[in-house]
């Protein structure tokens, strides 16, 4: 009887943990990703003179429609801080003219334990840019980041990158 109820609760077990896989990625399927690309931070220290540039080109995006945008960090357990500052400039209201803004997020609670997901070394979070972002005209579009953190070389910082997703209705 014993054995039965193992197996019993083996298979339940079982069962949960697929059922958590196909939510997951069926959460993961119906977000409308248009634009992903991240940049990898050699030897996971990001210097405070590297620009990472992100290129958009919009020719798979609709005009006028809304869309999110985030900023996407992988960081190790190396990484010495709670927060990290972005120093961000887009061109998205005129081609020739970028606009700068500064934005702190935190990476990591009071406690220290780190946002976001991931486990063992690694731990990625996906930060919140702008949530309602228009394109008005198909043309190529240019994101620069810098960290606007103290540190000359920034250490535990994997990758940067940015998303932009159709924003559901």
């Amino acid at each position: 009887m014993e054995s039965l109820t193992r197996r019993s609760l083996k298979h339940k077990g079982l069962l949960a943990i697929c059922c958590l896989l196909l939510l997951a990625i069926s959460v993961s399927c119906n977000r409308q990703d248009i634009y992903y690309h991240f940049h990898e931070i050699k030897n996971g220290e990001w210097s405070y003179s590297d620009t990472l540039i992100f290129d958009i080109d919009t020719t798979k995006f609709e005009l006028n429609v809304p869309y999110t945008m985030d900023i996407e960090v992988t960081n190790n357990v190396n990484y010495p801080y709670q927060n990290i500052w972005f120093f961000i400039q887009n061109n998205f209201e005129n081609d020739s003219v970028f606009v700068k803004q500064e934005k702190e997020y935190m990476l990591a609670d009071e406690f220290g334990k780190w946002k976001g997901s991931g486990f063992g070394t690694l731990h990625q979070l996906s930060l919140a840019l702008d949530n309602n972002i228009v394109f008005k005209e198909k043309r190529n579009y240019r994101i620069k980041i810098e960290h606007g953190m103290r540190d000359k070389d920034l250490t535990g910082i994997e990758k940067v990158g940015i998303r932009i997703s159709k924003k559901d209705n």
